[in-house]
Parts: C-alpha cells; sequence; structure tokens
C-alpha cells in the first residue's frame, strides 16, 4: 500500500509511512473528548500499531 502511494505521490514508502504514523500520533494526541472516547471504544488496549489503526479506521469508514 504504501509503496503504490508513494510512487502516486513521487515519494518513498518510508516517507509515506512517516506521515501516516504522524497522521496517527496527531490524532490520538488530541485533547477532543469526543474523540478520545471514540479512540477508547475502538482501541481498548491503548495507541494501537499503525497496521491495527488504517484496518479499524478503514472499516468505519466503510460502515459511515
Amino acid at each position: 500500500m504504501t509503496k503504490t502511494i508513494a510512487e502516486r505521490n513521487g515519494t518513498t514508502p518510508e516517507a509515506v509511512r512517516r506521515e501516516m504514523e504522524a497522521a496517527r500520533n496527531s490524532a490520538w494526541d488530541t485533547d477532543d473528548s469526543s474523540a478520545r472516547g471514540r479512540q477508547k471504544v475502538l482501541f481498548p488496549a491503548g495507541k494501537p500499531q499503525l497496521s491495527e489503526f488504517l484496518e479499524v479506521i478503514a472499516k468505519e469508514i466503510k460502515k459511515a
């Protein structure tokens, strides 16, 4: 997945992964109480690995 995104955007898979991790970290560090509550529901064990985060979020988007 990161390779395809990187190729489409003229960058490296590593850069794509770093940006994805930064986005996950930013979302995780929010002060928004509603978002934090949703995180606890979706990720009861705490901050997930990037692959788990993407998988769960993709499923949630498909539900919407």
